[in-house]
């Protein structure tokens, strides 16, 4: 037993020694975890503190875009409702025509000046109509049910040089 005593004296102290250090680098450590751990929590406060700025703002950027498609369907509605109204249809087709005699007055040639004659013409009519010159009836009546040509009422009217 006495060759293991000269042993086991020298381990001894070698595992105190180790011990002792081993416990001085635990304690050295130990004490640099503590700021790393505050660092670490501080981050994981503000990681939450962010997360939860951003789900407020998801939030209302959600709740923005509901409001804005409810708005937005509710404007549908009611420009198909305003469509129907009578008369939209009429300024509609007006819009149309207008649309379709800008673009034939470009492309075609001799369409514009026979148009703008026709136009002038068509003017003329309506103001005699509105001011009581020629009767309602004629206003809305074509003048071939009452036996007239064209001409034979210019000549009636005295404009017998626009011809």
């Amino acid at each position: 037993m006495d060759q293991y005593t000269e042993y086991i004296q020298p381990f001894l102290i070698g595992l105190g020694i180790g011990l002792l250090l081993t416990l001085i680098v635990y304690i050295r450590e130990s004490m640099k975890r503590r700021p790393l751990k505050r660092n670490i929590q501080d981050l994981k406060n503000h990681l939450q503190n962010k997360l939860e700025i951003e789900a407020e703002g998801t939030e209302r950027r959600r709740l923005e875009i509901e409001k804005l498609k409810q708005e937005n369907e509710n404007l549908r509605v009611t420009n198909q409702t305003l469509a129907q109204k009578p008369g939209r249809r009429e300024v509609m087709n007006l819009h149309i025509y207008q649309r379709a005699v800008s673009l034939m007055t470009e492309s075609a040639h001799g369409f514009a000046p026979m148009w703008q004659k026709a136009l002038k013409e068509a003017e003329q009519e309506i103001e005699q109509a509105e001011q009581g010159k020629t009767s309602f009836i004629r206003k809305i009546i074509p003048p071939q049910f009452f036996g007239d040509s064209y001409e034979n009422k210019k000549l009636k009217s005295g404009d017998e040089g626009e011809v």
